[in-house]
């Protein structure tokens, strides 16, 4: 996995113009990280039995894993979507700040497509953003005390899915016009993943029921609900 990085970085740095490919390559690296955190999250809290499987392996730790991988995953979509600088004028890691910088390089009408395509994508992103500056960035204190005059919003798998695919289509654009071809980032893979982790949990809850049927027969215990 690092030799491939290594080759994409290598790549990248040699395509893409001035210092335009330090910043692309860290941008798919960190689109990369997100939807392997994303495809992680699905695995572990995407349906209702494997939630039940979590609760009953470590109730309280699975708990508070949810929250930090859902928390990440709003958070490196609002970096993603950040404008060009901060408020205090230092620049970001953001792909406005790439658009910005490629903007020198590429025809008019090509930049115009691309800041249509993040506009579009700032605007989606919009819930995430409220969420990170209210409640994660910062500690917005009406919000904390739940008299904010407008409401978190709530965020759904469905809607994550979609900014995810916004956000490969606008890095998959600007890729495509420089190494001539695009990441399938939704379909990243890692070993030792979520699927594994679910796999484990699975053999171990399935010991523990030949186990407890083997108790029960022992000692003549007759349950009906194993």
């Amino acid at each position: 996995m690092k030799r491939y990085q290594d080759e994409v970085q290598e790549e990248i740095l040699t395509v893409f113009p001035g210092e335009t490919g330090e910043l692309f390559y860290e941008l798919w690296t960190n689109v990369a990280h997100l939807h392997l955190n994303w495809k992680n999250y699905r695995s572990l809290f995407g349906t209702s039995e494997r939630i039940e499987l979590l609760n009953w392996a470590a109730s309280s730790f699975f708990g508070l894993l949810d929250g930090i991988l859902r928390n990440d995953v709003v958070l490196a979509i609002a970096r993603l979507t950040d404008p060009p600088q901060s408020a205090a004028r230092k620049d970001n890691a953001s792909l406005a700040r790439l658009i910005v910088m490629l903007t020198s390089f590429i025809d008019t009408t090509v930049a115009d497509e691309l800041r249509l395509e993040l506009n579009d994508l700032q605007v989606y992103c919009k819930p995430v953003r409220q969420i990170r500056n209210r409640l994660l960035a910062h500690d917005d204190l009406a919000t904390a005390l739940q008299y904010h005059s407008d409401p978190l919003p709530g965020i759904n798998q469905a809607f994550i899915e979609g900014v995810l695919e916004k956000i490969r289509k606008l890095l998959g654009d600007i890729e495509e016009r420089f190494r001539g071809s695009r990441t399938s980032h939704q379909y990243v893979i890692s070993s030792d993943d979520g699927e594994s982790l679910i796999f484990a949990l699975e053999s171990a809850r399935e010991h523990e029921k030949c186990h407890q049927r083997e108790f029960n027969q022992k000692y003549g215990i007759n349950r009906t609900n194993e």
